[in-house]
């Protein structure tokens, strides 16, 4: 299984909302989530977009959610597997004695909800501001068919109104995060 995504700035929540609401969605409670992350030691950091393997442990409202990540063709189109786990703090813990790189810690407000095939959720994210994502779990192998399931995607926030110009192009928030902290 692949996740295929494209994120964008969000600049009106409220219009997407209802567009989004007309073609008949119905929007999640809203959730509170932390991403710690982790990636292996001496990773370069901003990394490079096809790698590496990267481990989250999410915090979402009362549950923690462990997750492996592994770029394909960039950081959004990845191999993804996840699961629910007890003791979240633990993981973290032991992710730090492994002496993996925790890299800058997410903490968003998050909205879902689902149009046919397509996961797509709206986010606030502490210190970098609004976002759209919409994803696809797909099982194409070829790359050049995840590639066009993108552009899909692409076209997609476009009827709602999200121009072209905003989609950040392998934007992970961690990165867009450790980029901000790091800029002179």
């Amino acid at each position: 299984m692949y996740e295929v995504e494209v994120k964008a700035r969000l600049k009106n929540r409220d219009a997407v909302i209802e567009k989004l609401q007309n073609l008949g969605c119905k929007f999640s409670d809203e959730m509170h989530q932390v991403d710690h992350i982790f990636a292996p030691k001496g990773t370069a950091y901003p990394y490079v977009p096809m790698g590496p393997t990267v481990l989250r442990v999410r915090e979402q409202n009362d549950k923690y959610f462990f997750t492996l990540k592994i770029p394909q063709s960039g950081h959004q189109d990845c191999i993804e597997r996840e699961m629910e786990i007890e003791d979240g703090k633990m993981m973290i813990e032991i992710l730090e004695l492994m002496k993996w790189d925790k890299l800058p810690t997410v903490d968003k407000k998050r909205v879902k909800t689902n149009f046919k095939d397509m996961e797509i959720v709206l986010d606030k994210v502490n210190q970098l501001g609004e976002f759209i994502e919409v994803e696809k779990v797909v099982t194409h192998e070829d790359q050049g068919e995840r590639k066009k399931i993108q552009r899909e995607l692409i076209d997609f926030l476009e009827t709602l109104g999200v121009a072209r110009e905003d989609e950040i192009i392998d934007g992970k928030y961690d990165i867009m995060l450790w980029e901000k902290q790091n800029q002179k």
